[in-house]
C-alpha cells in the first residue's frame, strides 16, 4: 500500500512539472519572454509546494498510526502554504515578475495535480484478489 502511495505521489509531481513546463512554453511565444519566465516561476512555486507535501508522505512507514499520519500530512500542508507564500513574495518583490504570469504557472500545476489524481480516482488500483478456491 505504501509503495503505491509513494508512486502516486511522485506521479503527481511529475504531471505537475509537465503541466507547468507546458504552460511556460506556451506563454513565452504568445505573451513574450517576461510572461514566459513568470509562468515558469509560478509553476516552480507550485511544484516546490507539492514537493513539501510529498516529503511528508514519504516519511510514512508501515505501522504508522493514523494520528501520526495525519500529523505528517498537516505539517506537509503547512510547509506547502509557507513555501508558496514566500515564493510568490520573492518573485514579486525581488524579481518584479508579473503576478498574472506567476498565477498562470501556479494554476497550471494545480490542474496538473488534479490530472495526476484522475487515474487513482477512476480506479487505476489493482483489482481485488479472487477468493481462494475460485
Amino acid at each position: 500500500m505504501f509503495e503505491s502511495m509513494r508512486k502516486s505521489a511522485m506521479r503527481l509531481v511529475l504531471v505537475q512539472a509537465a503541466a507547468g513546463a507546458l504552460a511556460g512554453a506556451a506563454a513565452w511565444p504568445v505573451f513574450g519572454r517576461a510572461a514566459g519566465l513568470a509562468t515558469f516561476a509560478g509553476a516552480c512555486i507550485g511544484l516546490m509546494g507539492s514537493l513539501c507535501m510529498v516529503a511528508g508522505l514519504l516519511r510514512v512507514r508501515s505501522g504508522t498510526t493514523p494520528g501520526r499520519m495525519l500529523a505528517l500530512v498537516l505539517v506537509g500542508e503547512a510547509a506547502k502554504l509557507v513555501v508558496c507564500a514566500v515564493g510568490f513574495a520573492i518573485c514579486i518583490v525581488a524579481f518584479d515578475l508579473s503576478f498574472p504570469g506567476l498565477l498562470a504557472g501556479f494554476v497550471a500545476t494545480l490542474l496538473g495535480y488534479w490530472a495526476g489524481l484522475l487515474p487513482a480516482v477512476l480506479g487505476e488500483s489493482t483489482p481485488p484478489a479472487a477468493p481462494a478456491g475460485q
